[in-house]
């Protein structure tokens, strides 16, 4: 029918008109705090574009419902104003009669953000984790620029490679300076490499075959040391755990396990799908066939519905996760709650009367 089409196509274009404005918004926020990551040495340069990409897919099952939601009420507002709704309901076209359309592209949805939620999502949160610990360890021997001089994480020495070997790694003709128990000392050596406690996650430079000079400046009590390997500390790996949390775990091993924290996972993750008709039925409630009703409380009361289901969902998962609530009861009862609202909304205003008794500020 026309008005499906119509519908359809006005929803579309404006949701992705403002998916992409709320994505550009997102990524310039993401990039500017992965930048300032990089610049603290807590996530490798060259994979910030990347990171920044899997982020943003990581996202989509939290921002799509909310663009659904936002452009169902830009569309009927505008409809609104362009008296649209009124020439849809002189046709015998009422607000019963958008609920096939919407309810139809919400299920469309709702299978895309399944998807994200389930699969797609987690998948990207374990590929950032691999990738950033991959380039961390890459840039641990990259970290060490030759012929340059570089200070350790202390601020307590100093040390200096001439050259770093292209096919192994190592380091060749280091110097070091740095003071231990008030003697200063310098240290050389031919050759070395860059080495990690596994029990710490420690850098050392290890040094082989060197000398060690150390004494107090203004005596001549200095000593000589020779060695054949000697290690400096230079700072620690930042390493990124390599438990899955529940979020990155794959869905179907959520399912196979009997913890509590995977079951409250497996709500959560649905729940994104739930909001979803919900969100349609409470926009369409929130549209009026009166031109004259002003549209500054409507607007602003579907907004706050919006953050009150939201928040009420975190509210409900905070509650499971701390051992609160009881699985069985999950978030469910607030998806139960607003759809019954939702519905009840829907049904008064199909009637011409003020969404909430009392509440005439939302009529207006």
């Amino acid at each position: 029918m026309i008005l499906d089409r119509t519908l359809t196509r006005e929803i579309t274009y404006t949701g992705i008109a403002a998916t992409i404005i709320i994505f550009s918004i997102f990524l310039v926020a993401r990039l500017v705090s992965l930048l300032s990551q990089a610049a603290q040495g807590d996530v490798p340069a060259d994979l910030v574009l990347t990171l920044l990409g899997l982020r943003l897919v990581s996202t989509f099952d939290v921002l799509l419902p909310v663009m659904f939601f936002l452009a169902i009420l830009m569309v009927m507002d505008r409809w609104i104003r362009d008296n649209e709704l009124t020439i849809w309901a002189a046709s015998g076209a009422g607000l019963r009669r958008f609920l096939k359309p919407l309810m139809s592209m919400g299920l469309v949805l709702a299978f895309i953000i399944a998807m994200f939620a389930l699969f797609i999502a987690p998948g990207a949160d374990v590929k950032a984790k691999t990738l950033k610990q991959e380039g961390l360890e890459r840039a641990m021997v990259s970290a060490i620029t030759p012929g340059v001089f570089n200070e350790t994480s202390n601020g307590q020495a100093v040390y200096y490679v001439e050259d770093v070997g292209l096919d192994d790694n190592t380091l060749r003709n280091i110097f070091t300076y740095g003071e231990a128990q008030q003697r200063e000392g310098v240290v050389v050596a031919e050759r070395g490499y860059q080495q990690i406690d596994e029990n710490t996650g420690d850098r050392f430079i290890v040094l082989k075959n060197g000398s060690r000079y150390e004494g107090i400046p203004g005596n001549a009590d200095y000593r000589m040391i020779d060695f054949e390997t000697y290690a400096m500390r230079i700072k620690p790996l930042k390493k990124v755990s390599a438990d899955l949390y529940p979020k990155e775990m794959p869905f179907s091993d959520l399912l196979a396990s009997n913890e509590r924290i995977h079951k409250v996972e497996i709500q959560w993750r649905l729940s994104k799908v739930a909001i979803v008709p919900v969100l349609a039925i409470l926009a369409l409630a929130f549209s009026s066939l009166d031109v004259r009703r002003g549209r500054l409380g409507r607007i602003m009361g579907a907004i706050g519905i919006y953050f009150l289901y939201s928040n009420l969902l975190g509210f409900a998962h905070a509650l499971l996760k701390s051992e609160k609530a009881p699985v069985f009861v999950g978030m469910w009862w607030v998806h139960g709650i607003f759809l019954i609202f939702a519905v009840y909304m829907l049904q008064r205003r199909m009637a011409n009367r003020p969404l909430i008794p009392g509440l005439n500020w939302l009529h207006r």
